[in-house]
């Protein structure tokens, strides 16, 4: 990301598609897949990814989803969960196959 694109739109507001955008990577979708979805290509979603990370003043994509949340941008439980996604416990000794 040009430093110039972030100056030129960090603290601009997100637009509805961009929003939806932001969203469906934090539910893990890849730019293929939100494009095919949003009958956009691959290119455009991730064009779309860049000017979010740059008006959010995020590093990256994950911390544009961080920030977003953060800041009441996005919610942070999406609307179609019932609760949290519960954890797998993890031992503390790596299992070994004999």
């Amino acid at each position: 990301m040009t430093s110039l694109l972030g100056e030129i739109l960090e603290g601009e507001p997100l637009t509805d598609r961009e929003t939806e955008i932001l969203a469906a990577a934090a539910e893990g979708e890849t730019a293929a897949q939100t494009g095919q979805r949003l009958y956009l290509s691959s290119e455009t979603v991730k064009g779309y990814r860049k000017r979010i990370i740059a008006k959010l003043g995020a590093r990256n994509g994950t911390h544009a989803v961080v920030l977003a949340i953060r800041r009441g941008l996005l919610p942070l439980m999406p609307p179609h969960a019932s609760g949290p996604v519960p954890l797998r416990a993890r031992s503390a000794r790596p299992h070994h196959r004999r």
